[in-house]
């Protein structure tokens, strides 16, 4: 049985760009991920509301004095994390290309190596 050949997972080629002013495409991006997040938000709370609500909780008062212990912190912050991680995703990206050097050059070389059988 031969062993599965490394390939690196972020050589894709050219990114295609939809706005011809650098930074927008990525902009976008990220207020897509914002604007996903906020509607998901939205719908959850609502929902959260009106499960209170028929059980006769006031739920905007039970917010207002709810204190969180660390266990709720170290999973808030957890969740925080993930979120960057979602919303920065693109800027990661090319920062990990910019630093190891990817290129079309290097997606060429990666696809030419593949077809020879080098990797």
């Amino acid at each position: 049985m031969t062993d599965t050949p490394h390939l690196p997972r972020t050589v894709r080629g050219k990114r295609p760009a939809f706005h011809p002013t650098e930074g927008v495409d990525e902009v976008m991006s990220m207020v897509v991920v914002l604007a996903q997040e906020m509607a998901v938000l939205r719908e959850r709370f609502d929902t959260a509301e009106r499960v209170m609500a028929a059980r006769g909780i006031d739920l905007a008062t039970e917010i207002e004095s709810f204190e969180a212990d660390d266990d709720v912190l170290r999973a808030r912050e957890q969740a925080l994390q993930s979120f960057y991680d979602r919303l920065f995703y693109l800027q990661r990206q090319r920062r990990s290309e910019l630093e190891n050097k990817y290129s079309d050059e290097a997606f060429v070389e990666t696809l030419d190596k593949v077809a020879t059988g080098d990797i």
